[in-house]
């Protein structure tokens, strides 16, 4: 065959296939079933999404741990470091105020000085005793304390959450340690609650040089550690529980009480109750005649204060018997609420139509809620507060009280006027506590010639009653010794039932207000 007719035959089978089309041959399976895989990718994508979501929601300085999602409205929450100032957990509340934090921060230039605030920014119902508001109210008034209108420049505030119970301290101490020389920390604030696990924590920060300034945590142990060693580089604002048992047992003297109970929770994990006891049986001056005592332990079918309403009612028979005429309730406000609803709802008393209840500090989380006290048998609720607001009315006597009222109300007006914060979040003085434990972090900041964290602890030292920080609850001066706040206002008040707060007293931890003068006592 010549080239020729081999190329007309090539050409005339050419033409056959372009007109029959290419061979026929089988689809695969991902062709023939095509609409079924996009399915099934779909399904495994967002099913891998789902499972990633609380770790991807968690920024910087943050793990992520399982959360009840019925008591908390999140299947997760974020603890550690929050480096980032973004949600701690689904739809979190803080939101408004992490947004202002994160803008606050990103302003403040390359010569930056850091406060880190710690508490449980996800309080669960169940577990914890202490409202997610009161947390809200702490953080309003450390904001405040950073960034007053003419303030210092460069400082940056960071939040960090240890978890219900503190549980995750040790997550918490890591992030910030690790962070410590980046970010300039110069003190740990806030501390949430008294607990072995917040001792433990600033217990281990101190370890590494870093500062904690406690504003709401009262136990007297706070500034040792575990093992009971000083911790040398605690401080605090607020008082301790002594100084509220002194000023308690000061009360029920002055008021003619002659027969006290006691109340006592006895939780080895919760140092507030425990040493709020002790210290109220080392103070009072009438004796305690009866005690009574209880443990909270987490249920999986109870709430807390369910649990405790249930074991309450059961003591009313002994209580009735008792016939006090005050009880020292040395437990948290949560647990309060439940024994006054054992009181108000489980019949009369013959003998005891009504009964004065007082406690510490920490009744403040049932300030503005409904309290049944006028009911079976009546209850008088006292308190002894770490702040008030309008405290100073209570001082109007004394010379030194315009000074007060003027630290006050600067406060009220950076509160209230440069960040816009409501005036009624004062009445549980969360904003006024934590403003104060900022403040001293701010000054010790502002006084610091060096960057590194473990020079504060001793600018910190120098805040004593030659040079003290003016704050919304008084003048803030530490003891040299202890790192305790010296001489502290302490407002004694009463709760009404409809949650409404007032004042009855205004006492002093040493009897005093701070001497400020050159030759004063530290």
């Amino acid at each position: 065959m010549s080239w020729l007719d081999a190329l007309r035959t090539r050409m005339s089978r050419a033409r056959e296939r372009a007109a029959t089309g290419p061979p026929v041959r089988p689809r695969g399976w991902a062709h023939r079933h095509r609409a079924l895989l996009i399915a099934v990718v779909v399904v495994l994508v967002g099913a891998v999404l789902v499972g990633l979501k609380p770790w991807e929601s968690c920024g910087a300085g943050l793990s992520a741990v399982d959360a009840d999602e019925a008591s908390v409205g999140s299947s997760y929450v974020c603890v550690g470091l929050n480096l980032d100032s973004g949600p701690v957990r689904e739809d979190d509340p803080l939101d408004p105020l992490e947004k202002l934090i994160k803008a606050r921060n990103d302003a403040a230039g390359e010569s930056f000085k850091t406060i880190v605030v710690l508490e449980n920014l996800a309080p669960d119902p169940n577990v914890d005793s202490q409202p997610f508001p009161f947390v809200r109210r702490e953080i309003q008034g450390a904001i405040t304390a950073a960034w007053p209108k003419n303030g210092p420049p460069g400082i940056r505030l960071l939040l960090a959450n240890y978890g219900s119970n503190a549980d995750h301290w040790r997550v918490v101490a890591d992030e910030i340690i690790a962070a410590a020389a980046a970010q300039r920390i110069v003190a740990v604030t806030d501390i949430g609650t008294s607990s072995e696990n917040s001792r433990a924590l600033v217990a281990e920060l101190s370890k590494h040089g870093i500062a904690s300034i406690g504003a709401t945590v009262t136990a007297d142990n706070m500034n040792t550690d575990p093992k009971g060693a000083r911790i040398d580089n605690f401080f605090r604002v607020g008082p301790t529980n002594t100084d509220e048992a002194r000023a308690a047992a000061g009360y029920i003297a002055a008021h003619g009480f002659r027969r006290v109970m006691m109340i006592q929770g006895v939780g080895k994990e919760d140092t507030y109750a425990t040493t709020l006891a002790e210290a109220f049986k080392s103070t009072s001056k009438v004796p305690v005649v009866f005690t009574k005592t209880y443990e909270v332990k987490p249920l999986t079918d109870k709430s807390r204060e369910a649990n405790l309403r249930g074991l309450f009612s059961r003591w009313h028979n002994d209580i009735c018997g008792a016939k006090p005429d005050l009880i020292y309730f040395a437990g948290r406000g949560l647990d309060l609420g439940a024994l006054v609803a054992a009181l108000a709802g489980d019949g009369a008393c013959e003998g005891l139509d009504s009964v004065t209840v007082m406690t510490g500090d920490d009744a403040s989380t049932l300030a503005g809620s409904p309290l049944p006290l006028d009911k079976d048998i009546a209850v008088r609720l006292r308190y002894t507060a770490l702040a008030y607001p309008d405290q100073w009315d209570m001082f109007t006597a004394d010379p030194a009280y315009p000074t007060y009222k003027k630290n006050y109300d600067n406060f009220i007006a950076e509160f209230t006027g440069t960040h816009g914060f409501p005036k009624e979040e004062l009445w549980d003085g969360a904003a006024m506590i934590e403003h104060d434990a900022v403040a001293a972090a701010v000054e010790a900041a502002v006084q610091n010639v060096s960057a590194d964290p473990v020079s504060v602890p001793d600018v910190l030292r120098s805040i004593d009653c030659n040079s003290p920080v003016p704050g919304a609850t008084g003048f803030v001066a530490f003891d040299q010794t202890t790192g305790n706040q010296l001489d502290k206002a302490l407002p004694i008040l009463s709760i009404a039932p409809d949650g409404s707060v007032h004042p009855v007293d205004l006492v002093w931890s040493r009897g005093r207000p701070l001497n400020t003068a050159p030759d004063c006592v530290r």
